[in-house]
């Protein structure tokens, strides 16, 4: 598995690109994508790409016809305003979106997010990511706050390039 960060600065290249990652949330995003959150993303431009807070990565693996998109991942103002994550359903479970996470945590230094309590897959792989669940809502579902704490900045999952699709090399 490949995390690389997206910052295509051509228009032409932007676009396509972000229709294909908007569709590929809506798509694996089992409904639990914000509609706040792919407007964001939807409205975001290549040079906002640059400001403090703001970080979009993919995860890739190597198949048969080369890399392949595994996992979306997008984060504004740190989280607060938006944390996305979607993950391919053949590679779920292999802790790619924890992978994504902690690769947020890394390069912006600082991490938060909102998840329902119902939604045990992504509060794990927050917690696996090194967040910690600092407040509760109840409005208009339970919903965690998870927020990366000084302490936690290293994640407890690593996932190694080969684990996937590289079990034979095309």
């Amino acid at each position: 598995m490949q995390i690389s960060s997206i910052y295509d600065t051509q228009f032409k290249q932007w676009k396509s690109r972000l229709t294909e990652l908007l569709d590929f949330l809506r798509q694996y995003g089992e409904r639990r994508i914000t509609l706040h959150g792919c407007r964001v993303l939807a409205e975001l431009t290549p040079d906002q790409l640059a400001l403090p807070g703001v970080s979009l990565l993919v995860a890739t693996v190597r198949g048969q016809n080369g890399r392949q998109l595994a996992g979306v991942s997008f984060v504004s103002n740190f989280g607060k305003e938006t944390c996305l994550v979607a993950v391919h359903p053949l590679y779920r479970s292999k802790h790619i979106g924890t992978a994504l996470l902690a690769a947020h945590l890394e390069r912006l230094g600082a991490l938060e997010c909102c998840v329902a309590c119902d939604d045990i897959a992504s509060l794990k792989m927050c917690f696996n990511a090194g967040l910690a669940a600092v407040a509760l809502t109840t409005s208009p579902k339970p919903t965690l706050l998870l927020r990366a704490l000084q302490s936690t900045m290293s994640p407890t999952i690593s996932p190694q390039e080969g684990e996937l699709l590289c079990h034979s090399p095309s």
